[in-house]
């Protein structure tokens, strides 16, 4: 019998906004990584037809009780 490994997950915020719109608004996803987390958060925005814009993204540290920033490759700012 396999056992499979267990992958810790952590939590990510995606702080953005779509173009016509005037106000932020936060996504929240878990994942064992960043790449899953924005793969994730890319399909949750792939319905909407207005453009993403991405303002930041943060991991939340359970031992620190706090979100840290994630910093962003340049071409990830803008999403379609």
């Amino acid at each position: 019998m396999k056992v499979k490994q267990k992958h810790d997950l952590f939590e990510f915020r995606f702080h953005f906004h779509f173009d016509d719109s005037v106000g932020f608004t936060d996504k929240y996803f878990l994942a064992e990584n960043y790449r899953q987390a924005k793969e994730m958060f890319d399909y949750a925005c792939s319905k909407r037809s207005p453009k993403v814009l991405l303002d930041k993204v943060e991991k939340w540290n359970r031992w620190a009780d706090r979100w840290e920033n994630i910093e962003l490759p340049d071409s990830g700012h803008l999403l379609n």
